[in-house]
């Protein structure tokens, strides 16, 4: 017996499923989503009930997504992040980084590069 058997499933191979790189990088990726929404509700001295009001996601819906009893899906997560003025998009991995080159990418766009054209 390679592990516990509950029910006709092995409890290892249970956990070899559930824990491949895919779906533990998507769970990672979808934490860091929450963490961010719960940061900007508290950074903005926002209540989970004004949070609702502002994105029409009910309040009790909020409390478990932030407890992480809840995974939200895909329409809730923009609903949450629209009443920030926020949203998702789709972009290069090579753009990741973005926030952190802010300040450089603002001095390159102070002084035009002389031969670049626009048409």
């Amino acid at each position: 017996m390679t592990g516990i058997n509950v029910m006709g499933y092995d409890l290892e191979e249970v956990r070899k499923e559930i824990n491949t790189p895919k779906k533990s990088s998507s769970y990672e990726l979808c934490e860091e989503i929450i963490k961010e929404i719960v940061h900007m509700r508290q950074h903005n001295n926002l209540s989970q009930n004004e949070l609702a009001d502002m994105s029409g996601v009910r309040q009790p819906m909020i409390a478990r997504i932030e407890h992480g009893i809840n995974t939200p899906n895909m329409s809730t997560v923009l609903k949450l992040l629209a009443a920030f003025g926020k949203t998702l998009y789709i972009g290069d991995l090579k753009n990741v980084e973005l926030e952190d080159c802010a300040d450089s990418a603002a001095d390159a766009t102070e002084q035009p590069d002389e031969d670049l054209t626009i048409e």
